[in-house]
């Protein structure tokens, strides 16, 4: 088991195209990928930096787990995702190591599955861990 990629670094910001802005302008990035997602109330911009992708995120709610975030820290890096194979002999090891883990079992999704690793237990930083099926 071991990680194999950087695969996303988010950043949590209360207006992403003012964000983008900064990027594109300062650092010459360009974000060529934007999504919304409706059951997280957020909306997300990217760009892709090698096999990393660089995404800004915007709530769209008050009571969206970004605007929380903002709320309580401020915007700011809000997780780093690594790229991990057989997620759920991680889950077993972590949980074996007393890593609190949010929720407790993977998410599924289209592209494969992912869990989050409590700030609590990683030096306050959101760590998400995913596996892609696809």
């Amino acid at each position: 088991m071991k990680i194999k990629n950087i695969t996303e670094v988010v950043i949590a910001v209360k207006n992403n195209q003012e964000a983008v802005n900064f990027f594109e302008k300062v650092l010459g990035m360009k974000f060529d990928l934007e999504w919304s997602m409706p059951n997280e109330k957020m909306n997300v911009k990217s760009t892709q930096i090698n096999n990393t992708q660089l995404q800004v995120v915007e709530s769209t709610a008050d009571n969206g787990v970004i605007a929380k975030f903002i709320n309580s820290r401020g915007e700011g890096l809000h997780h780093i995702a690594f790229e991990v194979d057989n997620i759920e002999e991680w889950i077993v090891k972590l949980k074996e190591q007393g890593v609190q883990l949010v929720p407790n079992e993977p998410i599924s999704y289209p592209k494969g599955k992912y869990i989050f690793i409590h700030p609590k237990s990683a030096f306050g930083v959101l760590i998400e861990l995913i596996e892609y099926t696809s």
